[in-house]
Parts: C-alpha cells; sequence; structure tokens
C-alpha cells in the first residue's frame, strides 16, 4: 500500500506525555475544551501545569459587577477547577480580557513559560478554528503554536537566557476547541471530573446555562465516540500534532 503524506510524520500519543502544560486563553476554556482529557492526565501521574494567559476581567454581561471583583472570583473558580481535575500548578499572565492581546509579548511570556517548565506536550486553543470570532483566542492559540516552534531555537527571545531558561525542545502540541481532530481521548472515566470542574465556573455560567453548556459537551462527546466505533461511552477530541507539522507541512490539517 502507497504510503500517505501524513505517515511521514507520525502523530505523537498525548497519553504517553509525562508533563503537560495547559494554555488557555480565559479561566474556564481548558475545563470546556480538554478538562476530562488533563484529569485523565493527572491522573496517570502526569505533571500537569496551567498557563492562563488574560484575568478574565470581560467575562461578563452584568454592568453591575465590579471588575476587579469578577478578576478575583474567576482566579478563585480556577484554584477549585485545579484541585478537581488534578492540576499541580497555576500560572498567571494577566493580560487585559477582551480581544486586545499584543501578540508578540504573550508569544514570548509562553516561551518563557516553556523553557521554565519543560514540558512534552502543550495543550491550546486551535487558532484556525471556523468561525472563531474572539481574538484572545485566536491570538492565544497562535502565539503558543510558534511559541512551541521556536523555543528550542537559542536566539529566539535570548533575553530568557540571563534568567537561566535555556531552549526546551517540545514534543507535540494538543488543540482543542478543534473542526480537525485526529485524536479521540476515551473520557469516559472523567467525565464527571470535567462537568464538576465547569461547575466551578458560576460567574460564567449560571444553573440554566451551565447545563445547556454540560448538555452540549455531553452530546458531542457521545457523538464522537459513535463515530469511532461506540467502545467508548465518551470521548474528547484533539488536534495532536508534532513540531514538525507546525512548519511547511502542507498537509498538517489533514493528518
Amino acid at each position: 500500500m502507497k504510503p500517505r503524506i501524513c505517515d511521514f510524520l507520525p502523530i505523537p500519543d498525548l497519553l504517553k506525555a509525562k508533563n503537560v502544560l495547559c494554555i488557555q486563553p480565559h479561566p474556564d476554556d481548558m475545563e470546556i475544551g480538554a478538562g476530562a482529557t488533563v484529569a485523565l492526565l493527572s491522573r496517570s501521574g502526569t505533571e500537569v501545569t496551567c498557563l492562563t494567559i488574560t484575568d478574565g476581567s470581560a467575562g461578563t454581561y452584568d454592568p453591575a459587577v465590579d471588575q476587579e471583583d469578577l478578576i478575583k472570583t474567576r482566579r478563585r473558580e480556577a484554584e477549585k477547577t485545579a484541585g478537581i481535575l488534578g492540576i499541580n500548578n497555576l500560572l498567571w499572565l494577566d493580560f487585559a480580557d477582551g480581544g486586545c492581546l499584543p501578540y508578540e509579548d504573550i508569544r514570548s511570556e509562553i516561551t518563557s513559560a516553556i523553557r521554565r517548565q519543560k514540558p512534552d506536550a502543550v495543550l491550546v486553543c486551535d487558532p484556525w478554528l471556523p468561525y472563531e470570532a474572539h481574538s484572545d483566542h485566536n491570538r492565544t492559540g497562535l502565539a503558543t503554536a510558534e511559541a512551541c516552534f521556536l523555543a528550542g531555537m537559542p536566539n529566539f527571545c535570548p533575553a530568557d537566557f540571563q534568567e537561566g531558561l535555556l531552549p526546551h525542545t517540545v514534543e507535540m502540541i494538543a488543540f482543542y476547541y478543534t473542526a480537525y481532530p485526529n485524536t479521540f481521548v476515551d473520557v469516559s472515566a472523567t467525565w464527571d471530573l470535567k462537568m464538576g470542574a465547569i461547575d466551578c465556573h458560576a460567574s460564567q455560567f449560571p444553573p440554566p446555562e451551565a447545563e445547556k453548556l454540560k448538555a452540549y459537551l455531553t452530546a458531542r462527546a457521545r457523538e464522537h465516540a459513535e463515530a469511532q466505533g461506540g467502545e467508548s461511552r465518551l470521548v474528547e477530541s484533539l488536534k495532536v500534532l508534532s513540531i514538525d507539522h507546525l512548519h511547511i507541512f502542507e498537509d498538517a490539517w489533514q493528518c
């Protein structure tokens, strides 16, 4: 059988990662996009760190909510979810929420975090999700992908070396919120943890909204399980790529 182009660069196995850096634009994105997978990795002994790019300060439709109070609330909510999902460490960049992220700045900060934490895998939202309107998501995903690609190069962000941060090569990147999944993780055993983590974000999802979101995510997880043959009850879907896929590999979208 003639090999496919994608066979030249095999898809890495995320579940073999031993040190994972999860990156999210806002408090709650990681839980929604890959919370059950993160819990599964943690249960297997994987070291999990979560880096949140913004302070979450724009995350309300209520004009009566004080912005500084909201920032504190969202941080407390994230701390609760970390306990549920087994996240070992929480990091915050505290950029302003709301679509004004300075791309080069967050790329540099993410690069430093990669060199400091030395993950073999990075999870982040997919910046190539069709119809995604929130630029915090687009910029975070793209800056993370670029940082993963460049973090192993000694002449990129050389100021890191003055702080003792050496180049580090990430083995794989896993995108949640993706329209092009290639990895389907059986998360039947940790789905309830994901649901509990979402419930912690009451500032974003009061009970009616939380139930609607959880119903959608559960239906989607069941649909992906059925598409994979029905052996799993619930599946989270991710786009997992090696770092080599991230540059001049025209077929990466279909791998």
